[in-house]
């Protein structure tokens, strides 16, 4: 089932000072990858990551957690770099998933995926074993000198079981090539502190946090919900940082049910599910992940139904209340 998009003019969703964005900044996605018999279905990734950059989005992840980068091997994710990569302009910044509580294992992962055509990497603190900041530093710190790319740290306490203290950070950005972060579990506390570092991009990975870190100054965002309706998601951005708050709140605000709903089962199962539903890929996982249930993708259906029936008079008036 493919859903109607609402799009506003090229000229709203690309002001003429794109060049002047970061690079580090708007709404990254974090994609899924499609599988089709068990096997990455290469040629489906390399459609959709098109489908996403001709919707607008600023970047992409490959092989991270909403990925299932944990059950990819390094020949499958060197070639998912290169079916995304050939897929999309030059100036969209592809990064690849890194994750591991072994350094040497995950460092000997990166030679085995070779020189894939990526940006950088998008790397987290070890998770399970719980290092202090000196091994969380020092693990990190080698895979940055090991890359010789830049590399966002993915700071995400609630599957890592530990969080990057502030002056962890300031070391990294200070010695490595950091120069972003995706902070999720935030708090105002939190992201208040992040972006006083000097030079750190903060890509907020928090869903449902999203409008409230962009109106606090956060950079950008990479998304898991973004995927399901690109288009939608850089229409609320481009409204934000170009027009107003509340024309952006109102788009938000439409999308928030979808964003909701995309963490009621593990990700990337609902994700999977709702591009599924949109004919981009199969709904198809390895395990340990496995597809929502019968229930969840009934009430997601009309979650979809619900979000893309809305007439498009409710965005004018939306753009209107806002001028």
């Amino acid at each position: 089932m493919l859903f109607p998009s609402l799009r506003l003019p090229d000229s709203m969703l690309m002001p003429n000072s794109y060049e002047l964005r970061s690079a580090y900044s708007g709404i990254w996605v974090p994609m899924i990858t499609p599988f089709k018999n068990g096997d990455i279905d290469y040629d489906a990734a390399g459609l959709f990551a098109h489908h996403l950059m001709d919707a607008g989005v600023h970047g992409l992840v490959v092989g991270g957690t909403t990925g299932e980068g944990p059950s990819l091997t390094s020949c499958e994710k060197a070639r998912l770099a290169e079916a995304v990569a050939a897929s999309v302009p030059d100036d969209i910044p592809v990064f690849m998933g890194l994750e591991g509580s072994n350094t040497q294992k995950v460092l000997t992962e990166r030679v085995e995926i070779g020189d894939a055509p990526v940006r950088g990497y998008l790397v987290s603190a070890p998770s399970y074993v719980r290092p202090g900041q000196e091994g969380i530093y020092r693990h990190l710190m080698a895979i940055s000198e090991a890359v010789k790319r830049p590399v966002i740290l993915y700071d995400i306490p609630v599957r890592t079981g530990s969080t990057l203290h502030v002056d962890t950070i300031l070391r990294l950005t200070t010695n490595g090539d950091f120069p972003a972060i995706k902070a999720c579990g935030l708090t105002t506390e939190r992201l208040k502190a992040l972006l006083a570092i000097y030079g750190l991009k903060v890509m907020c990975g928090d869903d449902t946090w999203m409008f409230r870190a962009f109106e606090m100054g956060a950079h950008g965002a990479i998304s898991a919900s973004a995927q399901v309706a690109p288009r939608r998601f850089i229409e609320a951005y481009a409204m934000l940082e170009k027009y107003s708050a509340d024309g952006a709140w109102k788009r938000f605000n439409i999308l928030m049910p979808l964003i909701e709903h995309m963490f009621e089962e593990p990700n990337p199962a609902p994700a999977k599910a709702a591009l599924a539903l949109q004919n981009w890929c199969r709904e198809e996982l390895r395990l340990p992940m496995t597809p929502v249930s019968d229930t969840y993708r009934e009430e997601l259906k009309s979650v979809l139904g619900n979000m893309h029936a809305l007439h498009h008079d409710d965005l004018i008036c939306a753009d209107k209340s806002s001028k």
